[in-house]
């Protein structure tokens, strides 16, 4: 029933005239004292609600014997109601994208994703949008991604890699060799643990999002502006310097080898010792 009177407001009946409606398919041709029984509403509010109901084409009435007789229409007319609504929808879509792009055009946007659907959402959307060769660079990458997303960080490296989406990221030192690298697809370098963040940017096409993981709930704060991509992609492009010179890249995706090797690696010199 519960879905029922869900899927019946989403088509814009109000609760009273769920219940009215709903009244009519089950007792069917009726005067309006056997509405207010099976309903529990009262008389003016069973009234309002047939009104709305046969506006839309749900009720109708008759008159027997100097009284007015209710009856549900069609549970099909429903669909009616459905298809005017896109047809409604479809005709003003143009003009809603429209302004959409007229206003993004005028102003920067800004746009906050709150907790792990709402990060999951702008994570999707980066996909989105390289998939087929695109790249995204990221610096300030911590545990704290998979530690807050859980099994997604696996499912997205994954997807990266079947959309054929590139990457290349700046870790925490703290994490060379950590389990969070064995699906980790894209090019890596580290920095000292000592400049660690609670957070890590992710910088792709004219976009710049901040995923603040300490924050309760944890929060995505996407940008869109060519002028700041621009300027956090220059930041990037030395602190990639900056890493190379500290440790070097790691050969990525996961090289199980590599990764038991490590111990014996002089990341100093490039060297094993």
């Amino acid at each position: 029933m519960a879905k029922i009177e869900e899927a019946l407001a989403g088509l814009g009946l109000t609760p009273n005239d769920v219940k009215v409606y709903l009244a009519l398919l089950e007792v069917g041709a009726t005067t309006s004292g056997a509405i207010v029984r099976r309903s529990g509403l009262h008389v003016p509010r069973v009234y309002e609600a047939l009104e709305r109901l046969e506006a839309k084409g749900l009720a109708s009435h008759v008159l027997r014997n100097n009284k007015r007789h209710f009856e549900a229409a069609e549970p099909a007319r429903l669909l009616d109601i459905v298809n005017r609504q896109n047809d409604l929808l479809k005709g003003i879509l143009p003009e809603l994208a429209s302004r959409r792009k007229t206003a993004e055009r005028r102003e920067e946007v800004a746009t906050i994703y709150q907790g792990v659907r709402g990060i999951r959402s702008v994570l999707n959307s980066i996909l989105d949008e390289l998939r087929g060769g695109g790249e995204y660079v990221d610096f300030g990458v911590s545990g704290l991604f998979r530690q807050i997303m859980g099994p997604y960080w696996d499912v997205w490296q994954k997807e990266k890699k079947r959309r054929r989406v590139q990457s290349k990221c700046i870790f925490d030192e703290n994490l060379r060799g950590s389990r969070l690298f064995k699906d980790y697809y894209g090019a890596a370098r580290f920095f000292p643990s000592k400049y660690h963040c609670p957070s890590d940017t992710i910088i792709y096409g004219d976009n710049v999002v901040t995923f603040i993981w300490a924050a309760e709930p944890p929060t995505a704060i996407l940008i869109k502006d060519k002028t700041m991509a621009l300027g956090y992609r220059n930041i990037f492009r030395w602190m990639w310097e900056k890493a190379a010179k500290y440790g070097g890249d790691n050969l990525l995706p996961f090289n199980p080898l590599a990764h038991h090797l490590q111990p014996f690696l002089d990341v100093r010199h490039g060297r094993v010792i």
